[in-house]
């Protein structure tokens, strides 16, 4: 019976959120420097001194937490707001974000559990070349508490010569794909080509994404050459395969930017990662320099220090430097919700760069070629497909083209 109510009282929590991700909110400054403030793992002193000061500012507490909640910021936030002094955050707020960090403790554990089995039933048994990243094994890695870093679910990049065995298997073991399809291995293979990450549901529930690449088109990452470089880390008394951490963090900064930096516990990743012991500043920029996202690691390290200072001009600019850029359409869309992270998609140089600055002049002149080119294969496959579903829908009901009927010589040769 208890963990009926968990479960019930998870699925409340999880129609509230999705009802939250419609709202936009007008954060004032104290809100939205508090937020960024709060998405990491510790405070300094100075940092404490300028939370309780944006603390006392904070003009809607709801919105801050509306906020946090849809953001992936609140089990961060509670775990350090809660630590002020008594009277600077509402009683009431601290108890919604604690109530939150529950249910994210327990459904984090469910995703280790998915985590583990997919590794035994699913990569292991093929003998895969594999590395997990983000989510919990990033979690585990480098944060003081992994538990206050939410997770949602498994990603996982395999060899490419093998994407198709671990999907098959995968599916042959109780795994099925995010969207319906036939039960053939042609089926299989035709919903792979129109994906560039193959989502599948675990037994339990759990959303495992398996790539095959760690880019959606640009190809500036070669993900054979980082699986060769993966390291091992021990996991619940398990050794899982993970990305190097330069790896990790140059792949983390052009994700996280494509995305507008759009979630607070990717602030905490940031922070995380580059205070850690392996974390190797000049070798990140050797990797990002090598696949030309040097100025998109600037731009994130200088988001970095605005969000750890909480310090930033009051009105922010597009145009006036990369790093502002950043954290202006980081707002945008902590503010306005996934909703508006996907209207900012279409203002995107690529599928993998968001912003002019992360690209040179003649590599801007081939990506808006490869944009458009995109476009047209989108929209022919999307005719195509629609032609093919009209023919099935009249050959399943026994009407032909060319006004032959089913039966037996009526078809043509």
């Amino acid at each position: 019976m208890a963990g009926q109510g968990v479960h019930s009282s998870m699925l409340r929590q999880g129609s509230a959120v999705a009802a939250m991700a419609m709202e936009i909110h007008r954060l004032d400054q104290a809100s939205r420097r508090l937020l960024l403030l709060s998405a990491r793992g510790d405070w300094n002193d100075a940092q404490r001194a300028r939370a309780l000061q944006l603390a006392a500012a904070v003009s809607d507490w709801d919105a801050f937490c509306d906020v946090a909640i849809r953001s992936f910021g609140a089990c961060l936030a509670y775990r350090l707001l809660s630590t002020l002094d008594a009277g600077s955050v509402p009683p009431a707020i601290l108890e919604r974000m604690q109530q939150v960090s529950r249910m994210v403790a327990v459904r984090s554990l469910q995703i280790e559990g998915a985590m583990l089995d997919f590794t035994s039933g699913c990569l292991e048994p093929l003998g895969v070349r594999h590395a997990f990243f983000k989510g919990a094994s990033l979690a585990h890695r480098y944060h003081s508490a992994p538990a206050a870093r939410p997770s949602r679910d498994v990603d996982v990049l395999v060899d490419q010569s093998m994407a198709f065995a671990v999907v098959r298997h995968a599916r042959q073991a109780g795994y099925t794909p995010v969207r319906p399809i036939g039960p053939g291995d042609r089926d299989l293979a035709r919903w792979m080509k129109q994906e560039t990450v193959y989502g599948m549901h675990s037994p339990n529930g759990v959303l495992i994404e398996i790539h095959h690449s760690l880019d959606h088109g640009d190809g500036v990452l070669d993900s054979h050459k980082i699986l060769g470089r993966a390291e091992r880390i021990e996991f619940r008394g398990r050794s899982l395969p993970v990305l190097r951490t330069a790896d990790l963090f140059v792949y983390m900064c052009m994700h996280h930017t494509r995305h507008f930096w759009s979630h607070l516990h990717w602030y905490a990743d940031l922070d995380a990662i580059t205070a850690h012991p392996l974390f190797d500043l000049a070798e990140v920029r050797e990797v990002a320099a090598g696949v030309r996202l040097g100025s998109t690691i600037e731009a994130c390290l200088q988001l970095h220090e605005f969000a750890r200072s909480a310090d930033w001009p009051e009105t922010l600019s597009l145009e006036r430097t990369a790093s502002e850029a950043l954290l202006a359409r980081s707002v945008e869309c902590l503010e306005g919700g996934p909703a508006r992270e996907v209207e900012l998609r279409a203002t995107r140089l690529s599928p993998d760069r968001a912003f002019a600055w992360q690209s040179s002049l003649s590599e801007r002149a081939v990506l808006f070629v490869q944009r458009v080119r995109r476009r047209l294969v989108k929209q022919f496959r999307r005719i195509t497909t629609g032609i093919a579903r009209r023919m099935r829908a009249r050959l399943k009901g026994g009407v032909y083209p060319h006004g032959d009927s089913g039966g037996s010589g009526g078809g043509r040769a």
